[in-house]
């Protein structure tokens, strides 16, 4: 049986064990300030990904196997939603302004937009996401000595 929940977190786990290779193949600096090297982020992330996922992927096996039990039919959501495709585009999206505004810029006009497109009226959650950018590059850039992506044009 393919569905979303299924077919989604195997393929998170795949392309991280496939991006565990890839972050595995980065440089090695000859001199380093910083506490941990280029890699350590992209690592945590990608194994906590993967271990989110797997754990959806268990549970969605768990409510399979729990309904076949007592004979119940679940409804099947599409693969596809529009909020799923709004998401991929918003990521990609996000993508491009990183690498042409830097994450500064990027991330707080994404967030806005983010906000914007849910109908997010309340003005304390933009000052939130505001201020969660800013503290990610500060943290990033004085703390951990790792610099976040600059932007071509800015």
């Amino acid at each position: 049986m393919l569905n979303r929940n299924f077919l989604f977190p195997s393929l998170i786990i795949l392309l991280g064990a496939a991006s565990l290779f890839v972050i595995s193949q980065f440089d090695k600096p000859i001199f380093q300030d910083a506490s941990v090297d280029a890699a350590f982020f992209p690592t945590v992330v990608t194994i906590a990904m993967m271990f989110i996922s797997a754990v959806l992927a268990f549970q969605h096996w768990q409510k399979a196997h729990r309904y076949k039990k007592e004979k119940k039919q679940e409804k099947e959501a599409p693969i596809f939603s529009k909020l799923s495709i709004f998401g991929v585009a918003y990521l990609i999206g996000y993508t491009f302004l990183i690498h042409l505004l830097g994450y500064l810029f990027a991330s707080l006009i994404a967030f806005a937009l983010y906000l914007f497109y849910f109908k997010v009226k309340k003005t304390l959650y933009y000052v939130i996401a505001a201020v969660f950018v800013v503290s990610v590059y500060f943290l990033f850039g004085e703390v951990f000595v790792i610099a976040l992506p600059d932007g071509i044009i800015l």
